[in-house]
């Protein structure tokens, strides 16, 4: 199971967010413990990986946010943390591609939690415009 959960945030993480190998890294170790902490099913975020977005549960949810959070992309309060993600992003892509990303996929959602989901479905859904 741990290995799953392992691929997964992998992927999310390489796909959506295009992150460097070390980050992946970090992130895999986010991911285990953001499923332990929310208490997201494992093939919920499964179904992130595939870009399945639908019947996204409110665990699913705050699992977006913790990731986000330990990565330093987002604080506590749900904001995103917009230096913080061009400064990352940047590293292998044109950082004005990354800020127009992030000023369409920043929006505030209805809490943290959704705010932080809605980003990262929205990165997903335009990391072609990254690469």
């Amino acid at each position: 199971m741990k290995v799953f959960i392992a691929i997964v945030i992998v992927a999310l993480a390489a796909g959506a967010w295009g992150l460097t190998i070390e980050q992946q890294k970090k992130a895999q170790a986010y991911a285990a413990e953001c499923v332990k902490t929310t208490g997201a099913a494992p093939e919920s975020v499964g179904k992130l990986k595939k870009g399945d977005f639908t019947g996204a549960d409110d665990k699913t949810k705050c699992f977006s946010k913790c990731v986000l959070e330990k990565a330093g992309f987002m604080n506590a309060q749900g904001d995103i943390q917009e230096k913080v993600v061009v400064e990352k992003l940047s590293v292998d892509h044109d950082k004005s591609k990354v800020e127009a990303t992030l000023k369409k996929c920043g929006q505030k959602g209805a809490n943290a939690c959704d705010t932080a989901f809605n980003a990262y479905k929205c990165f997903y859904n335009t990391k072609a415009g990254l690469v």
